[in-house]
């Protein structure tokens, strides 16, 4: 066997930071200083002689012409490796593993959790810890960090998808209330009618209010009467239910019982049904895991699309 100028965490620290760009969420993701992500860098970089990253004060670290190939092969070493240790696989698989999952709240207590008994079953080795947020931007950052092995969440249209989710359906968004305050008027509501109705908002102050209140921005609504503010979609859920409040909203994130009297009043932008994986592939696990939580929500009569691009769940 030949002697590799580097080692196996170099290649990790160095996969780590193609990921995120970003020597904090490195050492964040590996569990290690900054400066020890930066040394092993600035190690491997000497023991190859070349510069893989290009570092610019205030800018992110970018791949160098070195670095690119140098990615493209530790891809092939990373598949290489992983065909070998599938010979151990058998052996591994006679042990649990637990994977950790970002879900949606409806998606996990609509969709997932009535399912989950079955999947246990047939799946005693596999352990799954649910991790339940409102949409929000960070989510993507905590993904790039690799804090999660899995994602299943909502994403607004508008946004970007960066290349490490997948897209799987795409869902009706707006401005959501109880029937009544459509009762004598057209649909759909017109902004300044939205306007005048009693609104419920995310957190005073939040990432969520900004971004919400931008995109309303854009249709010419700006409530103007704010009767209750929760980060929690079930409690803003709850208070269309019985007719408190309106709320910006996706169909797939109001409970299926709610849709006889909540409505859509007023279009939005739309929202993407997003998926994440870390692993790349090759272990049965996870793909009885992807499986399983994609289906849970695609297969369901339930969860309304508009398109889904997931053929093979659809």
């Amino acid at each position: 066997m030949p002697s590799l100028p580097f080692t196996l965490r170099q290649l990790e620290v160095f996969a780590s930071l193609c990921a995120t760009r970003s020597f904090r969420r490195s050492a964040d993701a590996l569990g290690i200083s900054q400066a020890s992500v930066s040394n092993q860098m600035k190690a491997l970089e000497a023991q190859l002689g070349v510069a893989l990253l290009a570092r610019r004060p205030g800018q992110r670290p970018s791949l160098t012409a070195e670095g690119t190939g140098f990615l493209a092969d530790l891809l092939v070493f990373k598949a290489a490796g992983e065909a070998l240790a599938a010979h151990r696989r058998r052996a591994d698989q006679e042990h649990s593993v637990r994977y950790r999952v970002l879900v949606g709240q409806v998606l996990l207590d609509e969709y997932i959790r009535p399912k989950l008994d079955r999947f246990f079953e047939a799946h005693p080795q596999i352990e799954l810890n649910f991790e339940s947020h409102p949409p929000a931007k960070n989510q993507v950052r905590d993904l790039e960090d690799g804090r999660y092995d899995f994602a299943l969440i909502h994403h607004r249209a508008d946004r970007g998808v960066d290349s490490h989710m997948r897209e799987l359906a795409l869902v009706r968004g707006g401005i959501y209330g109880h029937r009544k305050f459509a009762e004598g008027r057209q649909l759909p509501l017109s902004a300044e009618t939205i306007n005048s109705l009693p609104f419920i908002m995310p957190l005073a102050a939040s990432a969520q209010e900004e971004a919400i209140l931008q995109t309303l921005g854009r249709f010419g609504i700006r409530p103007r009467h704010v009767i209750g503010q929760t980060q929690y979609y079930d409690v803003m859920a709850a208070m269309m239910e019985r007719g408190v409040g309106i709320a910006s909203a996706a169909d797939a994130l109001l409970p299926p019982s709610f849709r006889k009297d909540v409505i859509l009043l007023h279009p939005l932008e739309n929202w993407r049904l997003l998926w994440y994986r870390k692993d790349a592939g090759g272990d049965p696990r996870c793909d009885a895991v992807q499986a399983f939580l994609i289906s849970s929500v695609l297969q369901d009569s339930d969860y309304r699309t508009i398109s889904v691009f997931a053929e093979e769940f659809a």
